[in-house]
């Protein structure tokens, strides 16, 4: 037991000792961050340059409804996906769930949805403009300069 409790204390201490050695700032809520800055400005610009929209921004904080909202795939109701739309053996309806439906089905009222969103907010939720990097909501594109002038920024955000 000894043995082992020294030995998890060693790692411990090694691992903190390499933290130290590379230079990682832990930030005030003590996540990992990079040392980059953005003005208001700044971000304005990169929202010209990459065609963001203020919904796509509303899009990527949360702020505007889930693009499933409004259809059974975003309900109170029990619903069970099979393979063929029809219910496994021994499962009552009522009880067990309240509507079956087919994995095609579901992927055409997902699709038809996403569709919709596209029209109605002009957002692509497979394709988000934005990605959240150290608290600020980066276009996909300056996240990939950013990566690719720091790696390191991969494994940290």
């Amino acid at each position: 037991m000894r043995k082992t409790l020294a030995a998890v204390l060693v790692v411990v201490s090694l691992c903190s000792i390499v933290i130290l050695a590379v230079g990682v700032d832990h930030g005030e809520n003590g996540g990992m961050s990079a040392d980059i800055s953005y003005t208001d400005e700044e971000l304005d610009e990169l929202y010209s340059e990459f065609n963001v929209t203020e919904n796509d921004i509303k899009f990527a904080k949360g702020e505007l409804p889930h693009y499933l909202e409004g259809t059974v795939l975003n309900s109170d109701v029990r619903l069970l996906v099979t393979e063929d739309g029809e219910s496994p053996e021994g499962m009552v309806e009522g009880v067990d769930y309240e509507m079956v439906i087919s994995e095609e089905e579901m992927i055409v009222i997902e699709a038809d949805a996403r569709q919709r969103y596209l029209e109605i907010y002009g957002v692509d939720v497979s394709n988000p403009k934005l990605d959240e990097v150290y608290g600020y909501m980066l276009p996909v594109g300056e996240v990939k300069r950013l990566i690719i002038s720091n790696p390191s920024l991969a494994f940290d955000y």
